[in-house]
């Protein structure tokens, strides 16, 4: 079984990630940003005792910030997954752009520099690098790895949204970047998730300190939101972390970016099903009926068989992950 790093190990896609690498066998360390953030990941995975450890990296976006993390052990593979999704910033550069790019450049020159037995590198990018927002619904396109979002860094720096955008699509053309220019020794894959829903197992003190995508979906599912997609397509958080695994996993030797994905998906679907399932709340809550789930003219579309024939993938329907999420929420509710 191989050794792993795994960034950012308290966050909401990380938690998952950990979890399915510990339970194939591998050998986890993770990156935390102080020894206070380690007690919630040492209690959950406790039975699998020294095959999660842990290392302290207080600012990913420091140049160096993972050298002493990659020189203490001989990894066969680093998964980045630490970058910020969040849109209640102040300044985009330096809450968005700075620690997405930054903090992937790090990653990419300490590995390179002091970790020669690692055969691949998985970055988690984003749907945000490939989608074009001005198009907006685009009818009948299909986006697929070939695009890539055209956002400027000036116009990144506009305003939260664009600057969560920007960051993904910089931090991830700088990794290529990185790849054409040093030429290391190890491969590079990066993941292109779109919306990321499911249950959340990261620390969650109380409903309101979900992570940004769960909070959307909560707050359709209790009526604070109207149902509104922001994009169309969306994949299970245990979908786009097996797909982390089988990144480094699956035998390829060349370098590869993946759409992860399981399709489309409605906002109206989180109300049809409260209505179906949680009758009382909806009523309690009165949250509106569900609308027809896209618009007349049409909505884009992902082609994700790249995924599935390279990565074997299979994808959960929205209905599952509703299912299985819906109730994590209520019980969060009694914090």
């Amino acid at each position: 079984m191989a050794r792993v790093l795994v960034t950012g190990g308290n966050g909401f896609v990380a938690v998952h990630v950990i979890e399915q690498l510990l339970a194939r066998g591998h050998s986890v360390v993770t990156t935390v940003r102080s020894e206070e953030k380690t007690k919630y990941l040492r209690e959950k995975f406790s039975k699998y005792g020294e095959n999660l450890k842990f290392s302290i990296v207080p600012d990913m976006s420091q140049s160096g910030a993972f050298d002493d993390t990659i020189k203490s052990y001989e990894f066969d593979a680093v998964l980045h997954t630490s970058s910020p999704f969040t849109f209640n910033i102040k300044d985009p550069k330096t809450d968005l752009l700075d620690p997405a790019i930054q903090g992937t450049r790090s990653i990419l020159e300490s590995v390179k520099n002091f970790g020669p037995s690692v055969q691949r590198v998985v970055v988690t990018s984003s749907f945000a690098s490939i989608v074009d927002l001005k198009q907006g619904n685009r009818p009948g396109y299909v986006y697929s790895e070939k695009d890539w979002n055209p956002v400027t860094y000036e116009e990144a720096l506009t305003d939260p949204v664009l600057g969560y955008y920007g960051s993904k699509t910089f931090a991830e053309r700088a990794a290529w970047e990185f790849i054409e220019q040093e030429k290391p020794h190890f491969k590079l894959t990066t993941l292109c998730p779109p919306m990321v829903f499911g249950p959340p197992t990261q620390e969650v003190t109380s409903i309101d300190k979900l992570n940004t995508s769960n909070a959307s979906l909560y707050a359709m599912f209790i009526g604070k939101a109207k149902a509104e997609n922001s994009v169309w397509i969306w994949v299970d958080v245990r979908d786009l972390a097996l797909a982390h695994v089988l990144a480094f996993e699956t035998n390829t030797t060349t370098n590869e970016r993946y759409l992860i994905t399981q399709g489309t998906y409605s906002a109206q679907q989180v109300l049809e099903y409260a209505w179906q399932h949680y009758p009382d709340r909806a009523r309690a809550a009165n949250l509106a009926q569900p609308a027809p789930y896209y618009p007349e003219e049409g909505n884009y579309r992902p082609d994700n068989s790249k995924s599935k024939q390279q990565l074997n993938m299979e994808y959960r329907s929205f209905e599952d992950m509703l299912k299985d999420t819906f109730p994590v929420f209520v019980e969060l509710e009694k914090l």
